[in-house]
């Protein structure tokens, strides 16, 4: 249940960002459908041109129109396959300007002879280039285009009703016909835009949330792992039993005899903790004029220990070589790791899994090489 509501909550969706700058890799399938799109258009336009040919008044403008519906659909695609900058607006807008100039030199071949303007090509095709910009385009820049193309095919569609032979047909009946496909074709690609982006949005922070959950669950289990000692052992011990005791209701003799092994055992490995938990210890010089590092939290005090320990053992470092430094200022504490080694790159290596794990635990933290001194820097956001 918790799922579905999960599933079915509004998502407020980026403006002014595309489908593709949000996945990339959606170009690939994007270029492929542009391509298949263009074929398509300029094989119903010669086919239209073929089939309408006898209301053809001019056939050097007709010829011109095909070339300009060659062109526009050859920019597009060109920028598509650009991997520097892509379908950027001025480029779409220089695409749609060609095919939209094709859309009215078709019309004008065609002038004083059109007997029926639905059979127009320029109309279809500027709903086809809307529709195969929907993932490079945001749906708001397509309804301008949109707008564009109704008004566009408005005013083709009013002057053939002027010069051509349509004197039979309903004027308004004409315009409703000529407009239908780009208003439909952009109207069926603002929501195909939109509910693309939708998607990869939505998928985005399902995994954004999961990468957030598999890190706690990893912050859990770094804890409880023997880099801090036995404690985290012992709670899978503890909590079971007193889970066990708790739905039983009654203490019996052996569950007094097994909490006092419990709490000594318990008792015991808190102590150790503590007598191993100075981190002056895996340091040459520990460096704490703002007494920090006994108001560390736990997690961050085990996360250091670990690194440090991981220092102390690679064979590129000597513990006397080993420099931590933590500094409280009026607004911010952080710390730092020295390390000075005659190998950095191998020592970075050998100790890198345990850089990794602190980047995880701390919320900034980075690291870098200077000469022969491997660096790691860290913020302390919490306290014990």
């Amino acid at each position: 249940m918790r799922v579905g509501r999960r599933s079915r909550r509004h998502v407020r969706l980026p403006s002014g960002v595309t489908a593709l700058e949000l996945d990339p890799l959606a170009a690939i399938s994007a270029r492929g459908f542009l391509v298949v799109v263009a074929g398509v258009s300029i094989a119903c336009a010669i086919g239209l041109t073929i089939a309408t040919a006898s209301q053809v008044s001019s056939w050097p403008l007709a010829i011109a129109a095909l070339v300009s519906l060659a062109v526009g659909f050859g920019w597009f695609i060109r920028s598509a396959f650009r991997f520097d900058l892509g379908v950027t607006n001025d480029r779409f807008a220089i695409s749609f300007a060609v095919i939209a100039i094709a859309a009215v030199l078709n019309s004008l071949s065609c002038l004083g002879t059109n007997a029926f303007v639905r059979d127009d090509w320029g109309l279809i095709t500027l709903g086809l280039v809307l529709m195969a910009a929907a993932p490079f385009r945001t749906s708001a820049e397509l309804g301008t285009y949109t707008a564009v193309s109704t008004v566009l095919a408005t005013m083709l569609a009013l002057l053939h009703t002027f010069m051509s032979a349509t004197a039979d047909v309903p004027r308004l009946v004409v315009v409703l016909v000529a407009v239908a496909p780009p208003l439909a074709f952009g109207l069926g690609a603002m929501a195909y835009a939109r509910q693309l982006l939708r998607g990869i949005y939505s998928e985005r922070l399902r995994q954004a949330e999961e990468r957030e959950q598999q890190l706690d669950e990893l912050r859990r289990t770094f804890v409880d792992d023997d880099v801090v000692g036995e404690i985290g052992s012992l709670r899978a011990e503890i909590v079971p039993f007193l889970a066990r005791v708790r739905g039983q209701g009654v203490l019996t003799v052996d569950d007094r005899v097994r909490a006092g092994v419990l709490a000594q055992n318990l008792q015991t490995a808190i102590s150790e903790s503590r007598r191993l938990d100075s981190l002056g210890d895996h340091v040459g010089e520990l460096i704490d004029e703002s007494d920090l590092a006994p108001r560390l939290h736990e997690d961050d005090r085990a996360t250091l220990r670990a690194l440090l320990i991981a220092l102390n053992a690679s064979e590129h470092a000597r513990p006397d070589d080993i420099t931590l430094e933590l500094i409280e200022g009026e607004s911010s504490r952080f710390g730092v790791v020295r390390c000075a080694s005659a190998d950095v790159r191998a020592l970075r290596a050998d100790v890198l899994p345990f850089i990794r794990m602190t980047r995880l635990m701390f919320r900034r933290a980075e690291e870098q090489s200077a000469g022969t001194v491997l660096l790691v820097q860290f913020d302390i956001d919490r306290l014990g």
